[in-house]
């Protein structure tokens, strides 16, 4: 077969460049490069299948296939005459620069990493000895693991103690002089130092969200979490949502493996960020905890996932998990194991088991809502000792997708409005203070809820053509809502709220409400019966609670039944980490926790409808 010529794509305000097949995608291009794992990366969120319009670039210079039918529909003839096209449909056929335009860009993520304090006493499962090595000679002809493993029995009674594989491969047997640290996990050493001061012992505990993942590098003597940092999962240019992933997944096992590899690179990036951090080596972590959503964990462990992309959802596993760290190909202590919680059922995952666990729900004895709000929220209902949960596809509105103009919590987003007198004066708040390239999830929640507030909008969510600041468009569409004018933003154009962003919103929140009253109607309960909110997540720590109220997202309670407590699920997987009691109580609450199929409910349809309208 002839071989396909090479060309050269320059990305430009990054300044990187890579050399691709003539006839492959621009999107594709980036993805080899690596730019979607980071900072100046593009945002892809229908997985890069021509559903969104969101991969927008600008062709600077050079030469790219001809415009299909997909991008003519999301860019106007106007931009395509400016040489904006869709990544994921525009294939190069020689070199050419790429411009990502801020609206596209992965900018730097506004990041909810920490959760509640909760004080636990420290009981790691690796436990660290000091040992004396003699050197291995004719008359002490003892090498050092036989040393190791024969201190280990007779001084502190560890029955016959075995040595990692992967341990013993990097280290030489002759011991010598000296005392030397060793940890032990269970019945083996794990890791071990020799001739230098040893660190304390470290732990790694990962919140693997669909959007966002949060890492803490934990000293497991004190439970002092010794840094903290959170990335985007790199996964997204993949897809925003997990069946988007799903379905990227199942194309062939050489997409699965790439979708499982990039994760795997972005969890290494993370780890050696944290380690620095904290001055110690990625090689002193000596345990890991990830949680995550049942599609992000099957992702990660390479499980099947047919059966989990289609109803009934049924995972592959729910077992808790222990594997080897490098079996997953984390640089972590050579001998380090990763831990992962038990599943519930369907897409409520280790990370609403964290969540729980993290905000103490199954402590409540208040009649207490949960919900773990994102692309995927999960909510809780614990009442009279017993627990319910669900899973809600409340979809990517609230990081910012499926909305005209929006992005994600990054520099340069409106993440709060404000309007009075009746709609036509608006107030808005940037990430950063910089005039605005378009708005975040809390951001188009608070003005569809101001809008509603105001009268702009009838409780159909539909916009009143009468308000000075509603508009058609110029080449025709649904009315939209001026909420920036362009000589305000640093676009070149205004910033509007469109029709469909509010039925956007209106889904994702409808999603939730409904979500809400099935597991209360479950339970023989209403709202009137709800004693507590409990709201978690990121987009949960951030969203105005009067504006989710407004629109019927959250149940009409006194602002003083919420309680806001940040990344439980993150709080959760260091109490994990750092406590087998803690870990034993996950799994209990697994076990315990009882699991409602939204969709089989025979009132889903009514509830969800009526859900649907502005209260």
């Amino acid at each position: 077969m002839p071989t396909l010529a090479r060309v050269l794509v320059d990305f430009q305000p990054v300044g990187r460049r890579v050399e691709v097949d003539a006839g492959q995608t621009i999107l594709s291009a980036i993805q080899q490069l690596g730019l979607s794992l980071g900072a100046g990366g593009l945002t892809a969120p229908c997985g890069g299948r021509g559903l969104c319009g969101r991969c927008r670039v600008r062709i600077a210079s050079g030469e790219v296939g001809e415009v299909n039918p997909a991008e003519r529909r999301f860019l106007t003839p106007a931009q395509l005459e400016k040489g904006y096209r869709l990544a994921c449909q525009a294939t190069v056929i020689g070199p050419v620069k790429v411009e990502i335009p801020p609206e596209s860009m992965l900018g730097v993520q506004k990041l909810q990493v920490e959760g509640l304090d909760i004080a636990v006493t420290p009981e790691p499962p690796v436990k660290r000895y000091n040992l004396p090595l003699s050197k291995t000679t004719i008359e002490n002809p003892l090498p050092l693991w036989q040393q190791v493993t024969g201190e280990l029995e007779a001084t502190y009674g560890l029955d016959r103690p075995g040595v990692d594989f992967g341990l013993a491969r990097e280290w030489k047997p002759m011991a010598t002089e000296g005392e030397c640290v060793v940890t032990v996990r269970g019945p083996e050493v794990i890791n071990i130092y020799t001739g230098r001061l040893a660190p304390p012992p470290v732990g790694l505990a990962v919140d693997l969200g669909t959007t966002k993942v949060a890492g803490f590098l934990i000293n497991l003597e004190t439970g002092a979490t010794l840094a903290a940092d959170g990335i985007m999962n790199p996964q997204i240019t993949y897809g925003e949502d997990v069946m988007a992933r799903l379905g990227y997944a199942l194309e062939g096992e050489e997409e699965y493996r790439r979708i499982q590899e990039v994760e795997i690179e972005g969890l290494n990036r993370l780890a050696a960020t944290l380690a620095a951090k904290a001055g110690v080596a990625t090689t002193d972590i000596e345990e890991a905890v990830i949680v995550g959503n049942t599609a992000m964990h099957h992702l990660l462990l390479h499980l099947p996932v047919e059966q989990l992309a289609r109803a009934p959802y049924v995972p592959a596993l729910t077992t808790p998990v222990e594997i080897k760290a490098r079996n997953l190909g984390l640089n972590l202590s050579p001998g380090a194991f990763v831990y992962l919680q038990p599943i519930i059922a369907g897409f409520v995952g280790g990370d609403h088991v964290a969540m729980i666990l993290g905000s103490r729900i199954d402590e409540a004895r208040k009649v207490t809502l949960g919900l773990d709000i994102g692309t995927n929220t999960e909510i809780v209902l614990s009442y009279g000792g017993k627990m319910l949960s669900c899973s809600c596809a409340s979809g990517p509105a609230f990081e910012g997708a499926h909305i005209a103009q929006g992005m994600r919590a990054v520099t340069g987003a409106i993440a709060a409005v404000r309007l009075s007198d009746d709609g036509r004066d608006v107030f808005w708040e940037s990430i950063g203070g910089v005039p605005p390239l378009g708005i975040c999830g809390s951001g188009i929640l608070d003005a569809v809820a101001e809008l509603y507030r105001t009268g702009v909008l009838n409780a159909s969510g539909r916009l009143d053509l009468n308000h000075p600041r509603v508009r058609r468009p110029a080449g025709g569409g649904p009315p939209e809502f001026l909420l920036v004018p362009a000589a305000e933003t640093g676009i070149d154009g205004d910033l509007v709220v469109t029709q469909k962003d509010i039925n956007e919103i209106q889904l994702a929140k409808a999603a939730i409400a409904t979500g809400t009253l099935l597991l209360l109607e479950a339970a023989g309960l209403t709202v009137k019966d709800l004693e507590e909110v409990v709201v978690a997540g990121a987009f949960g720590t951030h969203l105005k609670l009067e504006s989710a109220i407004t629109i019927g997202m959250f149940p009409n309670l006194p602002l003083t039944a919420f309680r806001q407590v940040g990344n439980a699920a993150g709080t959760g997987a260091r109490l994990a980490l750092l406590s087998l009691t803690e870990r034993k109580r996950g799994e209990a609450i697994a076990r315990q926790v009882g699991y409602l199929e939204l969709m089989t409910r025979p009132s889903f349809h009514e509830v969800y409808v009526k859900s649907l309208l502005l209260p």
